[in-house]
């Protein structure tokens, strides 16, 4: 068992919050336990609770952490890209492939019981940088108005979402759908097509 002065406060938070990551990583939320994460680092199950409330704190955390990396792929894939409806498809195309790629993550951004709590302030910025991103991409490749592109980023995410989610789960091909890029390029070909 580590020792408290194994680590300053700083650094032993980090180890919590990374150690949830990886934990939600491999196992999925469901194997995020305070019992679990303790024995992961070493220190007792209240150390964890010195640093956070509770574990949707912990996890609001890590949710962070996980919308900083999507931002970042996001950014990768759209970088060195034309500033057109090429780069529009490579966002969107962005969003599904993280979620392929970190589905535990992903899935842990949907899955906590704190959709009614207050959430901190760096988390509802970084989800504005998230979504003021997809709105100036919108402005620059497909000259849409600001309030138009505020509009149709959450939409975009909308649809992106539920044809990401469908695609995990497999029912994509219950219903007999073309593959997930191919449903993407199609829906934002229609409904950009004015802006063509």
């Amino acid at each position: 068992m580590a020792r408290r002065k194994d680590h300053t406060p700083e650094a032993l938070k980090v180890l919590i919050r990374e150690a949830a990551q990886k934990t939600i990583a491999t196992k999925g939320l469901a194997g995020l336990t305070a019992r679990h994460l303790a024995k992961a680092i070493g220190y007792t199950p209240g150390t964890i609770y010195n640093f956070y409330r509770d574990m949707d704190a912990l996890i609001t955390d890590v949710n962070f952490y996980t919308l900083h990396d999507l931002e970042q792929a996001c950014l990768r894939h759209i970088q060195n890209k034309p500033k057109d409806f090429t780069m529009v498809l490579a966002l969107a195309h962005a969003y599904v492939d993280f979620a392929r790629d970190h589905r535990h993550a992903w899935e842990t951004l949907f899955s906590t019981s704190r959709t009614n709590a207050k959430l901190p302030k760096a988390y509802e910025q970084k989800l504005a940088q998230i979504f003021g991103l997809i709105e100036q991409v919108l402005q620059e490749c497909l000259s849409l108005p600001q309030r138009e592109a505020k509009r149709s980023a959450r939409l975009l995410w909308a649809a992106l979402h539920g044809i990401t989610v469908l695609s995990l789960d497999g029912r994509l091909r219950l219903i007999d759908a073309t593959p997930p890029h191919e449903m993407i390029d199609d829906l934002l070909k229609k409904y950009f097509a004015t802006s063509l």
